[in-house]
Formats: C-alpha cells, sequence, structure tokens
C-alpha cells in the first residue's frame, strides 16, 4: 500500500478516554479525540487530489447541527437528486434499525475505554453532524424525515472542504449558517455553476475515488485492524490504473447508475445528461449530471415505508452484473465413485472485493446441486437452514475476525484480528473444488447447478438483533451456471 498508517498510542488514548468520561470537551480534549484514529492512512503527495491537506479534522462539538440546512431546504432547487438521494442507504446510515440495534449492542456490551472508542467511532461515518455537533442517540432513533439532518445528507458532502486523508472520515467542514440563513460554499464537480442562494467552488476531491474513501475504508480504534477496506481494494485493483484518462473511480460505477442501467465495470456507463438545479433557479443543462441513488450491494433501505421495489431492482441489476459462475471440468461420472469438479468464480463487475465492506456480516457463498435422472438429489452444499444458518460444508466468501483470545467474533468492538478472508479479489477469480461419492443406484444422467447468492446479512443475525420486528434479508442471485454430466463415451 502507498501511504503509511498512523501509530496507535494505547496511553494517549486512555487520556481520552479519562477526559471525555469526565465531559471535557475543551479544545485539548477534541484535538486529542480526532487524532487518535483518523485517519487511517494518507495517500503520498504526488497522489493526493490538491484538497486532501495535512491539517486537523474537524472534531467532536466543534460544530453545531443548526449550522447545516435540511435536505428539504436543498429539494427546492435540486429536486431530482433530492429524490433520488431521500431513499438511499446514505439517507437512512444512521436510522437502519439494524445498524441501530449493533450500535446499540456495542455501546451496552463494550468491556474497555478501547471498545467505546470503537463504538464512537461509528458515529463519525453514519452521523457526521451529530458527531461534530457532540449531540447523538445511543438507543434506537427514529426513521427520520425528509427534513432530517440525520445520517449523510446533503449540506453534509458538499460542505468538505477537503480531507486529511483516507478512512475514519477525517473529513475537515466548512458549513454556512443555517440559523442566519448564510448558505456558505457548497463544493462539488463544477467549477462554471451560476451563483443563486449559495456560493460555489470547485472539488478536486469530490470527483475521485478518495472522496468515498473518506468514509468507506475502517480501521479499528483500538487494534487498528483493517476492518472496512472498499478504497484500499479500489486502490489496489486494475480500475485504478494511476491514468487519469482511464482510472474508473467510485463515481463512475455507483453515481452514473440509474434504474435500467446498473453502470458496472461489466457493462456500459452511459452519461446521464440533464440539470443538478432545476432551470427555473438558473442551472445549467449538462451532458452529464452525477445520480445519487448511491446504490450497493444492499438491495433492502430500510426507510419510513416499505421497501421500493425500484431502488431493490437496482441493487440487484448491480450484483447480477458483477460475477459470472463457470463450470470448468468435471471427471467421469460413474455410479459408485467419487465425482470431482471445479467451479470458476470470477469478479467482472465490482471495482472492489466480493463482497465488500462490513465483510464478516456480507456474505456471498455458492449452492452447489446435484440431481440424477430420476429427480433425485445426490449432492447438495449451500443450503440454508429454517433459522438462516448456511450448512457447515458451504463455500463462503467473507471474512472471519477473531477476538484477543483467538475466537471468531461477529462483535467488531471486540475484533483484534483476521482469522480468514476467503473473498473474490477486483477482476479476480476464485476456483472451487468439490468431490462427492456418486451412489451406486443412481441413474445417469447428473444435472449440476451452482448459484452464486448474496446477502447484506445473515437472517438469524438480522433476528437477534430485532427479533419478531427482524425484516426478511433479501437473498440475491448473482450467477449461476448448468452441466450435464454422463458417462464418456
Amino acid at each position: 500500500m502507498n501511504g503509511q498508517r498512523n501509530p496507535f498510542n494505547i496511553k494517549a488514548t486512555v487520556v481520552f478516554c479519562l477526559l471525555l468520561a469526565g465531559l471535557v470537551l475543551s479544545g485539548i480534549a477534541v484535538e486529542l479525540y480526532a487524532q487518535e484514529w483518523a485517519p487511517s492512512w494518507q495517500l503520498p503527495r504526488r497522489d493526493r487530489p490538491a484538497n486532501m491537506v495535512d491539517e486537523p479534522i474537524t472534531g467532536l462539538g466543534e460544530i453545531p447541527e443548526s449550522r447545516f440546512f435540511s435536505p428539504l431546504i436543498c429539494s427546492a432547487c435540486h429536486t431530482d437528486i433530492f429524490k433520488q438521494w431521500k431513499g438511499s442507504t446514505h439517507a437512512y446510515a444512521w436510522a437502519d434499525p439494524l445498524f441501530q440495534a449493533l450500535y446499540k449492542k456495542g455501546r451496552d456490551e463494550a468491556k474497555d475505554d478501547e471498545q467505546n472508542a470503537v463504538m464512537d467511532s461509528c458515529v463519525r461515518c453514519h452521523t457526521p453532524v451529530g458527531f461534530t455537533s457532540g449531540k447523538w442517540e445511543c438507543g434506537q432513533a427514529p426513521i427520520p424525515s425528509e427534513a432530517s439532518r440525520q445520517s449523510i445528507f446533503c449540506d453534509f458532502c458538499h460542505s468538505i472542504k477537503a480531507t486529511a486523508g483516507i478512512g475514519n472520515a477525517p473529513f475537515i467542514l466548512d458549513p454556512g449558517d443555517a440559523d442566519k440563513m448564510d448558505f456558505g460554499t457548497k463544493r462539488g464537480p463544477f467549477d462554471d455553476c451560476p451563483e443563486t442562494n449559495h456560493k460555489t467552488e470547485y472539488s478536486e476531491l469530490h470527483t475521485r475515488s478518495e472522496f468515498c474513501g473518506t468514509c468507506h475504508d475502517v480501521s479499528h480504534a483500538g487494534s487498528r485492524l483493517a476492518v472496512e477496506q472498499t478504497y484500499t481494494e479500489w486502490r489496489l485493483g486494475p480500475y485504478n490504473t494511476g491514468n487519469p484518462e482511464t482510472t474508473v473511480h467510485c463515481q463512475d460505477c455507483h453515481m452514473r447508475q440509474r434504474p435500467g442501467v446498473p453502470a458496472t465495470g461489466s457493462t456500459e456507463r452511459p452519461d446521464n445528461p440533464g440539470f443538478a438545479a432545476t432551470k427555473i433557479v438558473g442551472g445549467l443543462e449538462r451532458p452529464h449530471i452525477w445520480t445519487h441513488y448511491f446504490v450497493g450491494g444492499t438491495s433492502l433501505v430500510l426507510g419510513p415505508s416499505a421497501p421500493d421495489p425500484e431502488r431493490q431492482k437496482m441493487a440487484e441489476e448491480r450484483l447480477k452484473n458483477a460475477a459470472t459462475v463457470e463450470i470448468l471440468t468435471a471427471s467421469t461420472v460413474k455410479p459408485g465413485e467419487i465425482l470431482r469438479a471445479r467451479i470458476l468464480v470470477e469478479n467482472v463487475g465490482a471495482g472492489h472485493y466480493i463482497p465488500t465492506g462490513l465483510t464478516e456480516v456480507r456474505q456471498a457463498w455458492l449452492e452447489v446441486t446435484v440431481i440424477d435422472a430420476d429427480g433425485k438429489k445426490v449432492y447438495h452444499s449451500g443450503y440454508l437452514d429454517g433459522e438462516g444458518h448456511l450448512d457447515e460444508d458451504a463455500v463462503v466468501y467473507h471474512t472471519v475476525f477473531g477476538d484477543k483470545d483467538g475466537k471468531p467474533t461477529l462483535d467488531v468492538w471486540e475484533a483484534d484480528h483476521i482469522i480468514s478472508d476467503h473473498r473474490i479479489p477486483t477482476k479476480g477469480q476464485m476456483v472451487e473444488k468439490y468431490a462427492f461419492l456418486v451412489p451406486g443406484d443412481t441413474k445417469l444422467p447428473l444435472q449440476l447447478k451452482a448459484v452464486l447468492h448474496y446477502r447484506s446479512a445473515p437472517q438469524w443475525l438480522a433476528v437477534a438483533l430485532l427479533g419478531d420486528k427482524a425484516p426478511t434479508i433479501p437473498i440475491v442471485d448473482m450467477a449461476e451456471a448448468s452441466a450435464t454430466l454422463d458417462v464418456q463415451k
């Protein structure tokens, strides 16, 4: 990796926690908190956008929420963009019930100051203005209204004037003042915006993956373990060519998608002509407007109403264009003998690993089924039981974290190291090998089917966190392949 991780000083962290516990929010305490765990790493100067700087980040309690305008105010001029955003995962990053239940569990179960610091670090990405105002609810939050300044919203993103590096949200904010109706300066990808209610400023950062890497790279606030590495996976992968003319940034996929246009690495990524602001307020017609659906692998957005079928379909379209499955070879089929098969899974469309993000929770897995000529199931791997648990022999693409005792854990606050990381690299492939005994009474030919499934969280985990209120976690079939196996002549 280009760049260097900051060292973690445990003594300074203990001092910080004592200050915070005593509600000492002096400039010293704020600076300690901000600099201990953000950023997780820095780019070499030659590779940085112009507004990635070596300056202190915006810290805890430094900017009151009242300085930020609600998204509803932005919607008056940026109508289409607001409609795209309001049903997105960004709009519910803090209020999502599954996240809230996991966050509350972490706060309740954290054993020491280090683990509490991990949970507080979640706040900086999931409700950044809650963090910078020093006010957020630790329990179940209400689903936000369209006017809410919770979660990740317009005025927060476009008030970022710079970052101090990559990961753990090292943003530097410069908002206006909503209380005084001072709209301030909004940053974005254009350098010729007409100035109406607010000033505008071109931001190189907003046009590059480094902007997304602000939050989509996460390291553990205590152990410094790489918890989420979506940006790093992109940076070290083939979509980052090092040439501005050919590099495909996060925005080139995730902010080009709209209904019917998956915009992945395996599909076309056409421009989206239109207006960022309505024409009546002076908006310019442009050959491309970045969309704000922010679609990823989550096909269930837990918003204020029933799931939006259009957004679910967009997530499914993205997933179905991310990978392929191919049955490479199968040995001679003969009842009473061992059948061996190889299955190729290839990442053809994701600019990062499959899966990415919270990879100890998210899962992609192969389901392999073999059925004989009478319809009898000869072999089955990758099936789910009634509670949503995968069978022990399933090939699962995910990460397994270990705690300090070496035991597997899903509790990120206890994560100390990686036990295993079995995932599909960017434009990479995995070959999985299967072997099983074909019963002597099997009637040929056999039908072998392999399906790559995906879910953003196991159903049993959703039930453990939310009980009877748990939603049904969708399972998406990303790709599949079939083959007929018979005696070779």
